[in-house]
């Protein structure tokens, strides 16, 4: 009778013990949609940098050395300022359901509402890996070593970043249709030269294009947005859009913008 009684008290505890402790859960739930500067991902007792376009989990720890934006796959987009640290799974847009920004569109030369997207968000992102130490430079956290690393498809290759271009692409052939993935995953890259001419006057605002390339836009100067399709403007963001026709068109945050 004893031992059946200290068996059902060690059975609770155990029950206890384990609904107390919070799950660590290995399944994405964000990604990291563009960044401006270094966003490090906490490994151990360092912290080391991720590449847009990586799958994020809950109990990822995350430090923004700049203006960062993290797209959840329930829609909720979490802006990032120099200093910001957060856990994924802790932020209040990990709970959402649906887009957190007001939809809008450039119809006519003109800012107009717009259906909310519907997208595959944990489609757009995957699986990658920070830049071996191997490849960084003295300072490896610095804007210029980091988006040499980032801005290519297999990062920094070698000591000079001029020489990563040559290793762009699969090292592997691609698997014959239809095995090929047809969804390109985003990715930090050039926007494209003419189209709609964006000038950032309060803030800063993210462009995505149709090849899911995306860019952070600060203050100052003019930037073409060549294939930009997407605007992500911050809540007290401005922005001035000019189309080739001569139009301008003011859009202030928060909006989503579809420019076609």
């Amino acid at each position: 009778m004893a031992q059946r009684w200290m068996s059902g008290v060690l059975a609770a505890v155990v029950m206890a013990v384990a609904s107390g402790c919070k799950e660590r859960s290995d399944k994405p739930v964000a990604g990291l949609l563009a960044a401006g500067a270094p966003v490090l991902r906490a490994q151990g007792k360092e912290w080391r940098p991720i590449a847009v376009g990586s799958q994020l989990l809950g109990h990822d720890e995350l430090k923004a050395t700049g203006p960062a934006v993290l797209e959840f796959y329930g829609g909720g987009l979490r802006f990032l300022k120099k200093g910001d640290s957060l856990e994924v799974g802790d932020a209040d847009e990990a709970k959402l359901h649906g887009v957190n920004l007001p939809s809008r569109q450039i119809a006519e030369g003109k800012l107009q509402e717009a259906p909310r997207p519907l997208r595959i968000i944990a489609a757009r992102y995957t699986q990658v890996q920070v830049t071996p130490a191997s490849a960084q430079q003295d300072d490896p956290y610095n804007p210029s070593g980091y988006f040499a690393a980032f801005f290519t498809p297999n990062g920094l290759s070698s000591k000079k970043a001029s020489d990563a271009a040559a290793t762009e692409g699969p090292r592997k052939p691609l698997p014959a249709p239809p095995h090929r993935p047809r969804v390109p995953h985003i990715h930090a890259g050039s926007l494209g030269e003419n189209g709609v001419v964006a000038t950032v006057e309060d803030g800063y605002v993210v462009a995505e294009t149709d090849d899911l390339a995306t860019a952070v836009l600060l203050e100052g100067g003019d930037i073409p947005l060549g294939r930009t399709v997407r605007l992500v403007v911050p809540s007290g963001a401005e922005v001035v859009l000019r189309t080739p026709d001569g139009r301008k068109v003011e859009v202030e945050g928060p909006a989503d913008v579809r420019l076609r």
